[in-house]
This record gives C-alpha cells, structure tokens and sequence, in this order.
C-alpha cells in the first residue's frame, strides 16, 4: 500500500492505495506552526485503518521547502511508517504537479498560507520568500482574516458589517483576542474567518480588503518572479473562494489562469 499525502495548515488529505483507494481527511499540520506531536497522532490514526503494510509514503506538506523540516516530518512518519519509503515535498511542488503535470508554468498556493513559484515540469525552480503568517503569506486566508480582524477591532469598517462579524465570530473582543494569542494554530484561526469575506463580498469594504490582498500577493509573490510568459495556477481554498476576482486580477495582465481548490485529486492521478 501507497499513501500520498496533501497537508495543509487547516485539513490535511490522506490518499491509502491498496486493493481500493481511500481518503482519509485530518486537521491539517504545519512544521512551522506545531508540534510533530500532533503530526504523530494524525499519522498513527491514519495507520490504524490501513489495510495492509504501508510501503511508501509521499508527503506534500505545507512548510516543508526546507530540509530542516523535510527531515522533521520525515522522522515523524518513520516513527509511525517504520518500514516505508517516505518522501517529503512543499505543499508548492504538489501544487505544481497537480496544476501543470510535466509542463512549465508558475505554481502558486493561496490557502490557509501563500506561496508562488516557477515550475520548469520538474522542479520548482524559483520561489518567492512566503515568511509565514506572522511575517508574509500575503492574500493567503491566514493574511486577510488578520486584515479583517484588525479594521473591525480598530472600528474601521460599517457598524452594519461589525455586527454582522461578531455574530460571526460568537466571540467578544477579548475573547477573540485571547484566542488568537493562544491558540497552538493561529494561521488555521485567522484563516478560518476568510468565509466571512466570502459572504459578504459584495459590500465595497469587504472586496478592498480582498482586492488589496490579491494585488499584495501579486506584488509580494508573483511579480517578483518575472516570468509574465508563463501560465498561472493556483491551488488553494482561498483561491477558489475569490476565483473571479483572481480570474480579473491576473487576466488584465494577460496571465492565463487555471485554479484548483486543492491538488489531491491530480497528485493522486499523477503520483501513483
């Protein structure tokens, strides 16, 4: 039996391959953002239904573009995976392969966190720097749930959306506040206020602050890059919330556009 993996901040996707195909989903894990504790018991529960022995996995994990954190996640599904081949990629690699199979292109990732970068069919070869929830992921959920938050704490938004947010949020100022400054998944927890956007979005202050995040994403992420000659895909939940806007904002300047909600299904038709 195969696994292949598609981890995110928020939900991760657990793809078992055997004499059937089943798919697992677990709340999601970020190197960068947890504990592999919490990585470990995912891992082991995922174990447990497992029909036969595991012999490889494959991992596409958010956090995972550097070897140190490779190496973590690696460790952590050995534990579990003991006699498996485990290999661990970024979240963008899987984006790639999903958005552009063997053919060039720009990957980009707009969920829970953001990340771009150009795909020669192989590898991702040039990346902008994401930095994160607290220092980038610019248009990411995390990045505009945090934008959201702030004008409604700083009374900058209507009364009328105010109201609408705390019904919402089911929280109190402090409440909310406390929170976020606790909480073990802070991004997952910004980001989980994105739909609020979603729902709203036809209220002039809401769609600024999902415009400027796309045109911050772009600035940050995308521009950077250089690489106006090549198609744009995106993968991610926040992504495809805000298609049209996505669709409007790159089209202009004559990117050809291609958004997956989430890479699971192509990395399984791709990776097996």
């Amino acid at each position: 039996m195969r696994i292949i993996v598609e981890a995110g901040g928020t939900k991760c996707k657990w793809g078992l391959t055997g004499s059937r195909t089943r798919t697992i989903e677990t709340i999601g894990f970020n190197p960068n953002c947890g504990h592999t504790d919490g990585l470990l018991g995912i891992a082991q529960a995922v174990a447990e239904v497992a029909e036969n022995e595991v012999e490889s996995v494959l991992y596409f994990g958010a956090g995972c573009g550097n070897r140190q954190n490779q190496e973590l996640v690696c460790d952590t599904l050995s534990k579990v995976f003991a006699n498996a081949t485990i290999k661990v990629c970024s979240d963008l690699e899987g984006a790639a392969i999903a958005l552009f199979g063997r053919e060039h292109g720009i990957a980009a990732i707009l969920g829970t966190g953001a990340s771009a970068g150009v795909y020669n069919g192989c590898n991702i070869i040039q990346q902008a720097p994401s930095l994160g929830y607290l220092l980038g992921d610019e248009g990411s959920g995390a990045y505009l749930g945090k934008t959201l938050i702030q004008k409604v704490l700083r009374s900058e938004l209507s009364d009328e959306i105010c109201r609408k947010f705390w019904d919402f949020a089911k929280s109190t100022p402090s409440e909310l506040i406390h929170n976020i400054y606790m909480s073990a998944s802070a991004n997952s927890l910004l980001a989980s206020f994105a739909p609020f956007l979603s729902e709203n979005i036809g209220n002039e202050q809401i769609k600024a602050i999902v415009t400027n995040g796309i045109a911050e994403f772009d600035k940050k992420h995308i521009k950077v890059l250089n690489h106006t000659d090549l198609p744009l895909g995106f993968v991610g939940g926040i992504a495809h919330q805000f298609s049209d806007m996505l669709k409007h904002h790159f089209s202009n300047q004559g990117f050809e556009i291609k958004i997956l909600k989430d890479a699971y299904s192509e990395l399984m038709k791709n990776s097996i």
